[in-house]
């Protein structure tokens, strides 16, 4: 009689082990997840702060401004579904609304057509990076629905003219070193694909109408070098000519003396 009170016993001790450990197992899978939620989140804010902190090298639209601080948004409002009680992201949601706030009110977005040129090719490479991430979190925010397809067109165009600009800037310093090592031909060729590239482009600003000017000038000045250079190759291949024929008519005139 007391043998099988014991092993009814120890079953059920076995049992509630096997409960206990399978209930921790599934919070301890709950939590897991629930801190690679928190980090995704967090990735995510981190990413956009990056991107913010270009605000002041390129211009940012009010929509843009707006599109990457709700992301923000968005991601801290996950974040507190996931851990209500935790008062640093209550704040930085609280902030950011207050920035988002501010930008719908007192924004003022800056002139397109002032265009700062990179200083280097690092920095461009830096600012084509940004434009290039900036446009991947338009598309994101588009596929899920944040944004509407008018909003996204709009700014997609605006940062692809900005990735012309800063493409423009560093072709233009390649056609400015051709032209100072006299280059005249390599010159004329980059001129022409800018020119076409710019002349595909009908909702051109002043920065870019600008631009497209000083390469018209650029390239009426190499052509009078290539015109000249051209003449000076004429002249030259005129002389090695009599030069030739005056080689003859003294070899024949040798040998009528003969």
């Amino acid at each position: 009689m007391l043998f099988p009170l014991i092993f009814s016993l120890v079953g059920l001790l076995l049992f509630i082990l096997i409960g206990y450990n399978i209930i921790q197992q599934y919070k301890q899978k709950i939590e897991a997840e629930k801190r690679i939620s928190i980090a995704k989140q967090r990735a995510v804010i981190v990413e956009v702060d990056e991107l913010l902190l270009n605000a002041t090298r390129m211009p940012f639209s009010k929509s843009l401004l707006l599109i990457l601080q709700n992301r923000i948004r968005n991601a801290l409002k996950i974040m507190t579904s996931i851990s209500p009680a935790t008062p640093a992201i209550k704040e930085h949601l609280s902030n950011t609304d207050a920035q988002i706030q501010q930008i719908q009110n007192h924004y003022t977005p800056p002139d397109e057509s002032v265009f700062r040129a990179p200083e280097s090719d690092k920095e461009a490479l830096a600012l084509l990076q940004v434009t290039k991430k900036i446009r991947a979190v338009l598309r994101s925010e588009h596929a899920k629905g944040k944004i509407n397809t008018e909003v996204f067109v709009a700014e997609d165009h605006r940062l692809e003219i900005m990735q012309l600009k800063i493409n423009l800037e560093n072709s233009m310093k390649r056609v400015a070193e051709a032209k100072m090592n006299e280059q005249w031909g390599s010159a004329n060729q980059m001129i022409n694909k800018l020119l076409k590239v710019l002349s595909s482009i009908t909702d051109k600003d002043g920065y870019l109408e600008r631009k497209q000017q000083q390469l018209k000038e650029y390239k009426a000045e190499i052509k009078t070098h290539l015109v000249k250079t051209n003449d000076a190759e004429l002249q030259a291949m005129k002389e090695k000519e009599e030069e030739k024929k005056h080689d003859l008519d003294e070899l024949f005139a040798d040998k009528k003396k003969w």
